[in-house]
Parts: structure tokens; sequence; C-alpha cells
């Protein structure tokens, strides 16, 4: 088997004023030929799944490329035909020097570029250009994808995550090459039913915990999948900050060859989830009450944790937020440390004055203000200089994280109880207590541990954490949907639209 492997991959927030250009996917992720395949052997992640589970088989991958970006807002157009051309243009060439015998794709589902609400089905639309009808295009897509009829009109077979926080992504990118083997010997004929649920489901309240709304569809799904006849379920929880048409939750049905099954079973799915729509209300504390339980003098197996849910990088916040970094220096809340604060100007500043020695900065809010404006402090430079890690979590394990140019900050007025914070380049999302740890923090070691995330963290922090918070404060991805302005999505939808 001769099979081309690639994608794009981009969350795109469009309430975000941070524009996604080439150098975003650069700092990132852009590889391209064989690079592709050796940053993906043995790694925790779908491209790994695929290439491992293909080299097994003895198949010839054909690397095209690969290119991901922090979620932020939209693609510009420049950068998205570049990107788009390219991978056209490489498929392009590959089926003129030999057919291939298919395509596998990691895509995200919620991408948009200026011009182009559902920019993965246009790319799905210029793959299937460049290759034909007879050559099948097998893809995996993110839990938040936004799934469109662009995607289902395109793509032979759609995969999806089936956990959040995202633990079987390996595992989905070694289903996609298994159902990819099967389709090349006509174990089945592909048919889809596409359902998309009026709901807009905040990120918070898609944890697939099985105590969850959204566990127990989930679960739901995966019963259903046994049926004979159904190929693969998705049940995609969407992505609530891409103001298009198409966002929300939606479910994909693949059977062989039964179409009147598969609406069969993506209605039944459907209705479930409309039923509990209620129940995806989530669950969150506010700042003063968050920062009150973490004074309380409890005494905790481990760190109460406080997620930052309204600021999450890996949901296009800014990562420049200093809410709850203010609300615990005025409660004076001891043995606390937040990660991260993407802030160039203050790790150059951090480096000027130096190891050991105090100064005066003024943190975060620089972005936009949507996530509160900067905080004038004192801070004494720990530590400054490039910080990059292994993820050792359950999430992504075996990936490496670039903060780049990185200060800690113990900040604070001499005297007073200090919060440890870690400033660097790049926005990331805390997935992993590693990134503590690499900046010389022992996250077991403190009171209380501030991460910008949703829910990934979860994966990697419940088995530490005394206690874990989900803290609603400013900022782009907040599970307060009614302060966004949307324009575009189809409407009536839950929660925004009452007696639906």
């Amino acid at each position: 088997m001769r099979v081309a492997i690639g994608g794009i991959s981009h969350e795109t927030n469009t309430f975000s004023s941070i524009p996604t250009d080439l150098t975003q996917f650069q700092q990132r992720t852009l590889l391209r030929g064989d690079d592709l395949l050796r940053a993906s052997r043995g790694i925790s992640n779908v491209l790994g799944g695929m290439v491992d589970h293909a080299s097994s088989l003895g198949w010839q991958l054909v690397p095209l490329l690969f290119a991901s970006a922090t979620p932020s807002g939209k693609i510009r157009r420049g950068t998205f035909e570049i990107l788009a051309n390219e991978m056209e243009r490489g498929l392009s060439n590959a089926m003129r020097a030999d057919p291939l015998d298919g395509v596998l794709l990691a895509l995200h589902g919620a991408m948009v570029a200026e011009g182009i609400e559902d920019a993965d089905g246009e790319l799905l639309r210029r793959v299937r250009r460049a290759v034909g009808e007879d050559t099948p295009i097998v893809v995996v897509f993110d839990f938040h994808a936004n799934m469109t009829p662009g995607i289902v009109a395109h793509a032979n077979l759609i995969l999806g995550f089936e956990t959040y926080p995202h633990v079987d992504t390996y595992q989905r990118g070694s289903d996609a090459v298994t159902l990819l083997d099967q389709l090349q010997r006509r174990a089945f004929k592909p048919v889809h039913a596409l359902r998309q649920v009026p709901m807009l489901v905040t990120l918070p309240a898609q944890w697939t915990n099985c105590a969850t709304p959204m566990g127990e569809l989930m679960d739901l799904a995966a019963r259903m999948k046994e049926a004979e006849g159904i190929v693969n379920i998705v049940l995609s929880g969407g992505f609530p900050y891409s103001d298009i048409r198409d966002a929300g939750l939606a479910v994909v049905v693949t059977t062989n060859d039964n179409l009147a099954l598969a609406e069969q079973v993506a209605d039944r799915i459907a209705r479930a989830a409309w039923e509990r729509r209620e129940r995806f209300t989530p669950s969150t504390t506010s700042i003063p009450d968050a920062v009150r339980i973490a004074g309380n003098g409890e005494v905790r197996s481990g760190p109460l944790v406080l997620a930052d849910v309204s600021d999450n990088p890996g949901a296009g916040g800014a990562c420049d937020g200093t809410a709850i970094l203010v609300a615990l220096l005025t409660a004076g809340i001891e043995g606390a440390a937040l990660a991260v604060i993407a802030d160039p100007d203050t790790v150059r500043l951090a480096g000027q004055i130096g190891h050991g020695n105090r100064g005066w900065f003024r943190l975060g809010g620089k972005i936009d203000r949507s996530h509160g404006s900067p905080l004038e402090v004192e801070a004494t430079v720990r530590s400054v200089g490039p910080v990059d890690f292994i993820n050792r979590g359950p999430m992504g394990s075996g990936t490496r994280t670039r903060l780049g140019q990185t200060a800690v900050l113990e900040v604070g007025k001499q005297g007073s109880a200090p919060v440890d914070v870690v400033v660097c380049d790049h926005r990331v999302q805390v997935l992993d207590p590693e990134l503590f740890r690499a900046v010389g923090i022992v996250p077991e070691e403190k009171r209380v541990l501030v991460v910008k995330s949703s829910v990934h963290f979860r994966a990697a922090f419940e088995p530490l954490a005394g206690e874990i918070i989900a803290v609603d404060g400013p900022g782009l991805s907040s599970p307060n949907l009614a302060q966004f302005t949307y324009r575009r999505i189809r409407r009536p939808i839950w929660p925004l639209d009452e007696g639906i």
C-alpha cells in the first residue's frame, strides 16, 4: 500500500484578535517530508498512531505536510492558500508518480480562514480534487470539531477523538490505518449520516468523565457502534468559539451501505444529546469564591488546582490574563504557583534585571482587554532562559512543548506571600506537571496551582491534586457564551435562544 499522510490543524477562535499567519505554524509545528515521519514515530498523537501502524503493515508512506498552530484568530487567507496549495500540489505530484492507495489526514475540524468558514471542508475538497474519486480519504478529527456537510461530502471515512482530555489520539490514528486497510480490501462500503444538534456546548461541559452528560453520550455511542452494520460513530462536542454556521455538537454515523441505519442511529444519539441539554450547563466557580476556598486552611492530600478555564490558550485565549493572580496576591495566599502568562516583553525585562534581582514589571493584559489590564507588580527573578520539555502524562506523552524564553517571577511585595509565576514567549496550555518541573517548581510541594486550561489538565493533574476547581474569570474561552456576539451561527440554538 502506498499512502499519503499529512494534515493542517487549527482550532480557530473567531473572537480572538490574534491573527494566525505562517509564523504561528512555524512556531508550533510545521513538518514536511521525511521530517514528518521521523517526528511522529513512537509519539502519542494521531500521526504517531498512523505512522507506527502503517509501518508495521509494511506500507509505503508518502509524507506531505503537517502544520499546527496554537488556537487563535482566523487564519490569514494567504497563509491558508500557501499550506493548502502545498498539500494539494504534493498529492498531485504523488499521483502522477504512481497512483496512491489512500490518504491519511490529521485535521482539527474547527479551522476557519479569512473568507472560508469551513476551512477543513475546503481543504478536503482540494485533496479530493488532487486524488480523484477512487482514492479513499480517511480523516481523524479533534473532539471539538464542528462537523459540516463539506467534511462529510469529501471524506470516505471520518474518525474523531472519543475522550476529553484527549488521551486516545494515538489509538484513533491507528484505527484510521485499520479502517483504510479494510476499505481497500472492500470489507465495507461507507455511507454517512450527519446530524447537527442545535447546541453550543462549552468546553468544561464537554469533559467525557463517565459521570458527565458527555460521558453518558460517549458510552451510548460506543454501545451502538457494536451493532451489526455500523462502521464508526463520531460524536463531536464542537467548538463554541467559532462563530460559523455549522458550529456545535454533531454526530456522524458511518455504516456499511445502509443509509437508513446510519440515519436511525444518528437520530437516536442526537435526540439523547438534546434531552440532556440542560445538564450541559457547566459548573464553575467565581474568582473570589475560588480564592476564599484556597485560603480557608483546609488540609488536602495534594495541591488545590485552580483551572483558569476562561483564558485557555488551547481554545484561543490570550494567555496573559492576570485576574486570578491579582486575587491571590490581594488575599495573601501562600504557596501558590501560576502557569503560564505569555508576555515576551516581561521575559526580556527579566533577563535585563537578572537572576536573583528584584524589579518592577508591567505583567500581562497586553493582547486585548478581554482578559484584563496589565498588572504593575514588584517581583524577584528566580530564573530566566529558554525552556522546553517532554510531556510525561497521559495526554501527548513523548511530545515536546516549547515555552520559548521563559522567566519564573516571585511576584509580590517584600514581606508578603509571593506567587511563583511562569512567564514565557509562547501561548501554551498547561497539560502536564512537567511544565512546572521544567522551570524548577515542584508542583506537589505547592498549596495552590493555577493552570490555564479548560479540561486537558485533568489527565495529568488529577492524580496529584487534592482538589480541582474550574474558575470562570474574564477571557475568550469563558463558559458564559452569552457574553459573545454571535453573527453567523445558525439560530435558534441552545443556550443562546430560549424556548427551543
